[in-house]
């Protein structure tokens, strides 16, 4: 701990001054390091805050595989290769060896990275926390700068809750002290708690706006009823995001696809939190990660659950042609998903061939991919926005969180419905009369449709319990199956770690079991 605790301290020093913003990219973060002369106007808070906002979009500019930072902004479509919607060979964070089943504490990529990132992020953001108060600010504006930091803060604790289950939990600078390097993990719930107060702070004094690049009441509130229904507090769920619909400050765009590229994301009404780019300065590996290089598969599971266009599952619909399989199918599949024959580019030529492609398993992701930019190489420098939270979320999370309290009311018809039928989608309604149980199928069917290829389906399944059931019979295309130990629904600390806490006498700091 002790190691973790040097390195992010220092960090928290020099990578508040990077951004995701391409002003503050251009300043030389050397000349802003004295402490004696930052921290004196709003423009180095706003140069702080973004350096927080920073964390989000790791990989950027990258051009290998080695840095891209698979797991992040751009590179979060590797979480998809850990479900039953996709696959990777690729080294990537070490997706491919997680995926399978082979996770150990000694291991590099994204079972350390989540980690180790997180925490850099939470130490910068308790920096700013300390230090914003030494900039004249009004009590407005100066509120509503924490409420932004509190959010993000509250967004990596999110994520090492979910992982790692109990989490060291630290809300001020750490020293070099004793008591700071022997901190102990806090149990889960006490760590939920936090984040949640964290969201709260920011709901009350952030602007009741539309999303903007920087969190807003809305974004805040959103997180928290996904926080709750992660923890399985569905009336607290429903109200969280029935607050976010009734403000009305969101709504569903008109066209799905319009959410992953620019410029259809440019002010979007749907989007309401993502990882941001902008180059030359500042851009996003995810063309040459999944178009270039082909490191996300998308697996035929996936591919055929999307339902035929009269709502009917391809087993039983009339419509569903094995010669002609992607023909009167849910217009989001060929939005989300390449199938053989579909261009990848902007010509005939670029029809896709699995075989020639070398693809496996015979799919590649279409959303967010830019076809105007393929084909692509290591010097691909794109622009797209990796979206984190937005509206369709909200209506479905309170869709399944109403259903747990009340079953299916109107209301959970009308939220889950509105996703299905936004005009460039225009699918069947969901039929009238189901029982709680079967409504709750749709809603978990809806999700992994709507959300396809967006890294969630490994936080929905882990939040339904499913993962150790449908990880297992997953057979990937090199024919064999996955395994899921009992053990991997919570990661272990990295090793280092836990062998640093010995070292200096941390007897509260323990692995998880099975490690």
């Amino acid at each position: 701990m002790k190691k973790l605790f040097i390195f992010i301290i220092i960090l928290s020093g020099l990578s508040i001054f990077s951004s995701c913003k391409k002003d503050f990219l251009q300043k030389d973060p050397l000349a802003q390091l004295s402490q004696n002369t930052f921290w004196k106007t709003q423009s180095d808070a706003d140069l702080a805050l973004a350096g927080c906002y920073n964390f989000l979009c790791r990989g950027h500019n990258a051009t290998s595989v080695s840095n891209a930072g698979a797991g992040f902004g751009g590179g979060y479509m590797f979480w998809e290769t850990l479900t039953d919607n996709g696959y990777t060979i690729s080294s990537g964070g070490n997706f491919s060896t997680v995926s399978t089943g082979n996770i150990e504490a000694t291991m590099t990529g994204i079972i350390s990275d989540a980690y180790k990132y997180s925490y850099q992020a939470i130490a910068t953001c308790n920096l700013f926390l300390v230090r914003v108060g030494d900039i004249p600010l009004t009590s407005n504006l100066r509120n509503q700068y924490i409420g932004e930091v509190k959010f993000i803060r509250a967004y990596h604790y999110f994520l090492l809750s979910q992982l790692y289950g109990d989490c060291v939990l630290t809300l001020k600078p750490l020293s070099f002290d004793q008591a700071s390097i022997t901190i102990p993990r806090s149990p889960k719930s006490l760590v939920v708690d936090s984040i949640l107060a964290d969201l709260d702070y920011a709901a009350a004094n952030l602007p009741n706006t539309n999303y903007n690049g920087h969190a807003v009441r809305g974004t805040a509130l959103a997180y928290k009823a996904k926080v709750l229904l992660a923890n399985g507090q569905y009336q607290k769920a429903a109200d969280a995001a029935k607050l976010v619909i009734t403000e009305n400050k969101f709504k569903l765009a008109d066209t799905y696809s319009s959410l992953f590229l620019k410029p259809g994301q440019n002010n979007n009404p749907e989007i309401m939190f993502s990882a941001r780019y902008s180059p030359p300065s500042f851009y996003s590996p995810q063309d040459w990660l999944f178009s270039y290089l082909n490191n996300v598969n998308v697996l035929k599971y996936l591919v055929d659950d999307y339902e035929c266009t009269d709502g009917l599952p391809i087993q039983s619909s009339p419509l569903f042609s094995s010669t002609t399989p992607y023909v009167n199918r849910d217009p989001r599949l060929k939005m989300s998903i390449i199938v053989p024959g579909d261009w990848r580019g902007t010509t005939a030529s670029t029809a896709f061939d699995p075989k020639a492609a070398a693809v496996p398993s015979g799919f590649l992701p279409r959303k967010g991919i830019d076809p105007n930019r393929f084909p692509t190489t290591y010097a691909t420098q794109s622009d797209q926005d990796w979206v984190l939270m937005r509206y369709a979320d909200v209506l479905l999370m309170y869709a399944e969180a109403q259903n747990e309290v009340a079953g299916p009311d109107g209301t959970v018809y009308a939220a889950i419905n509105a996703v299905r039928t936004r005009p460039d989608v225009n699918m069947p309604q969901i039929p009238s009369g189901l029982s709680a149980a079967d409504m709750r199928t749709r809603i978990r069917h809806e999700r992994r449709i709507e959300f396809a290829m967006e890294g969630q389906r490994f936080f929905d399944l882990k939040r339904w319990r499913f993962d150790r059931t449908i990880i297992p019979t997953i057979k990937d295309p090199n024919n064999a199956y996955r395994s899921f130990p009992l053990r991997d629904t919570i990661w272990p600390i990295p090793q280092s770690e836990i062998e640093v806490a010995k070292s200096v006498g941390n007897i509260g700091f323990k692995q998880n079991p099975g490690y």
